[in-house]
C-alpha cells in the first residue's frame, strides 16, 4: 500500500472524518452528552460517502485512515471497513481508525478480529480525563475511554503518535486557565511524554491514574511508538526497529536506564540519527 516518491517522501494513504471532537461536544455517541441531553454529537461525513471513498482508495492502492472519536463513530467505521472487506475479500489493508478514543462494549474486540489499526494519541487523555466525566458521566467515561490495554488484549495493532500540532486546540479548550507548563506538556511532539502517559495515565492535578486497568507496560508503550507505528503505515520493513537492512533511525537518551525513566518519568534526547547519520545536535 502507498508508494515511495523518494527516500524522504512516502505517499501513504487518504484520511477522512466521521465525527468531531469531545471538547466541542461534536464527537458522535450512542447516548447523549450529560451536559447536553439532546445532543448525540455530529456525523460530519455521510456513511455512503465514507464507504465510496474507501472503495475508491482500495482501487488506487491507498491506505485508508478515518477519524473517529465517539463510540458510535467508531462502530460506524468498523461497520464500513467490515463491509468493504466482505465485498472485496481479505488482503493486507491495515485500515486505520484515527484516535479511537471512546469505544462501546465489544468494539475493542472488533479491532482485533477485523485487523483494524487503532491509531491513538496518549497525550490527548491528559486533556480529556476531566471533561470526559463531565460530558459522558462517570460510568461511560470509565468503561469507554482510551482502552489501550483492552485493545492489545484483543490483538489489535495499537499505534501511538502525537497528533501534533492539533493538540494546541485541545489546550485552548481545556487548559487556558492552567499553568504554561501544562501547555508545553500537551502539545509537545516529543514521544517520551506519550510513553510516560500511556504507562501512568495521570492527568495534571491528579494523584492517581485515570482508569488504571488500561495502563501499559514500558515495553508495550515503546512498541506502540516504534515498530507498531511503522507497521501501521506499511513502513515496518524500513523503520520501527534497529534491524539489519533498515534505515537506522534512532535517538540517544540522557539516561542509560529505562528503570530511571519509569521511576522519574523524565529523560532528554542527547542525539538523533536519521538513516544512520547524526542529524541532531
Amino acid at each position: 500500500m502507498g508508494r515511495a516518491i523518494s527516500q524522504w517522501i512516502y505517499l501513504g494513504g487518504v484520511k477522512a472524518f466521521a465525527d468531531g471532537s469531545l471538547g466541542s461536544n461534536s464527537a458522535l455517541f450512542h447516548e447523549p452528552y450529560v451536559d447536553e441531553p439532546h445532543n448525540y454529537g455530529l456525523q460530519v461525513t455521510e456513511s455512503e460517502i465514507l464507504y465510496n471513498m474507501t472503495m475508491a482508495s482500495e482501487k488506487s492502492g491507498l491506505q485508508v485512515a478515518i477519524h473517529a472519536i465517539g463510540d458510535r463513530a467508531n462502530d460506524l467505521i468498523l461497520d464500513i471497513y467490515e463491509s468493504v472487506v466482505s465485498t472485496n475479500g481479505m488482503r493486507d489493508r491495515r485500515f486505520r481508525i484515527e484516535h479511537a478514543q471512546h469505544l462501546a462494549p465489544g468494539a475493542a474486540a472488533r479491532f482485533g478480529r477485523q485487523g483494524i489499526v487503532a491509531s491513538v494519541q496518549p497525550l490527548h487523555l491528559l486533556g480529556d480525563a476531566d471533561s470526559a466525566t463531565k460530558k459522558l458521566g462517570m460510568d461511560r467515561a470509565q468503561k469507554e475511554s482510551y482502552l489501550f490495554r483492552s485493545l492489545l488484549a484483543s490483538n489489535a495493532l495499537l499505534a501511538f503518535g502525537s497528533d501534533w500540532p492539533v493538540s494546541i486546540l485541545r489546550f485552548i479548550n481545556n487548559y487556558l486557565s492552567l499553568h504554561i507548563t501544562v501547555y508545553r506538556l500537551v502539545v509537545d511532539i516529543n514521544p517520551l511524554g506519550g510513553i510516560k502517559t500511556a504507562m501512568k495515565r495521570i492527568p495534571p492535578g491528579w494523584d492517581d491514574a485515570w482508569i488504571p486497568s488500561e495502563c501499559l507496560t514500558l515495553n508495550d508503550a515503546l512498541k506502540a511508538h516504534t515498530i507498531s507505528a511503522a507497521r501501521a503505515c506499511f513502513l515496518d520493513n524500513d523503520l520501527g526497529s534497529l534491524s539489519p537492512g533498515k534505515l537506522a533511525d534512532f535517538v540517544i537518551l540522557s539516561t542509560d536506564s529505562w528503570d530511571y525513566f519509569v521511576a522519574e518519568g523524565s529523560a532528554s534526547v542527547e542525539a538523533t540519527y536519521v538513516s544512520g547519520e547524526r542529524a541532531y545536535p
